[in-house]
């Protein structure tokens, strides 16, 4: 009877089709397609950061490709990254829920992997003087599980502690300009915006609340007619609103509107630039309508 059960065993792992991923020394390989494809993105990118939704997770230890990795991950690459880089500093992060981690094979081969450098369990991976090419990137997780989560690619610093970076109007806004003039039409003008980032609101106004990015989310030249002027944003999720005004003023708001929307309105509004941001808590990123009105 042994005899039989052994070679019944035997027949069972020579049989074509019988997955045996850990058993058989699978490990993340970068020569698979990648399972929510390919990005290509140059130094200067925007917005900033740049974005992806991704289940993390899967059955392969990320310790086959790098010993001190943690959890499991796909055997494809999650997404592949073609970068030209420039001047600054490539980082790469995930947030979640819950417990994720990163592992990322850069153009000369060398693996990164990380746990929770990001904060809140979240993983996050600073490469230093990045060099130009292929990275392909893995979100793994812990016992099997799969995860929602959201990977930020910026050259802006993904963490508060490590960047230092506020708010700054010197920089090239994610969703570009927009000229407004007294009157305008349609009146709300509205902009798609991704809210959110991994700068604190509150490095360009004590109290602020909610994270944002460094750039501006976007840039209005406006020219007033003879109404206030109002910033509104709605979104499903709390987000906040940080302006700064012609004159260098900033203002900022978290509720004003209800149902957790925020709302500026500025009396006697100046002619000129306005830089806007659009925040969130705990560098979630969330889908938002900015409003920009001179009825409300």
């Amino acid at each position: 009877m042994k005899s039989i059960a052994f070679v019944a065993a035997a027949a069972v792992l020579l049989a074509p089709g019988v997955s045996l991923a850990q058993k058989s020394g699978a490990k993340p390989d970068f020569t698979l397609e990648p399972n929510y494809g390919s990005v290509r993105l140059e130094s200067g990118f925007t917005p900033d950061p740049w974005t992806k939704s991704i289940l993390a997770g899967g059955s392969i230890p990320a310790s086959a490709a790098k010993s001190d990795c943690e959890g499991k991950v796909s055997a494809a690459p999650d997404l592949q990254l073609n970068y030209t880089a420039g001047d600054l500093n490539l980082t790469i992060k995930a947030v979640a829920s819950e417990d994720t981690t990163l592992l990322i094979n850069t153009p000369s081969g060398r693996w990164y992997c990380d746990d929770d450098s990001g904060g809140e369990l979240n993983p996050l991976v600073t490469i230093n003087e990045p060099e130009s090419g292929r990275y392909d990137i893995w979100l793994g997780t812990y016992n099997d599980n799969m995860v929602q989560s959201t990977l930020n690619i910026s050259e802006l610093g993904g963490s508060d502690s490590v960047s230092g970076a506020t708010p700054d109007i010197n920089l090239t806004p994610n969703y570009g300009t927009a000229n407004l003039k007294g009157g305008f039409t349609p009146d709300p003008w509205t902009k798609s915006i991704m809210a959110g980032g991994s700068v604190p609101a509150s490095g360009a106004k004590a109290g602020c609340q909610g994270s944002v990015s460094a750039a501006p989310d976007i840039q209005i030249f406006f020219e007033p007619g003879e109404g206030d002027l109002t910033f509104r944003v709605r979104a499903s999720e709390d987000t906040t609103l940080l302006v700064n005004t012609p004159n260098g003023r900033f203002y900022c708001d978290d509720d004003s509107a209800g149902q957790l929307d925020p709302k500026v309105t500025i009396t006697n509004p100046q002619a000129g630039r306005y830089d806007i941001w659009v925040g969130t808590y705990n560098d979630s990123m969330v889908q938002s309508t900015l409003e920009v009105s001179e009825l409300d």
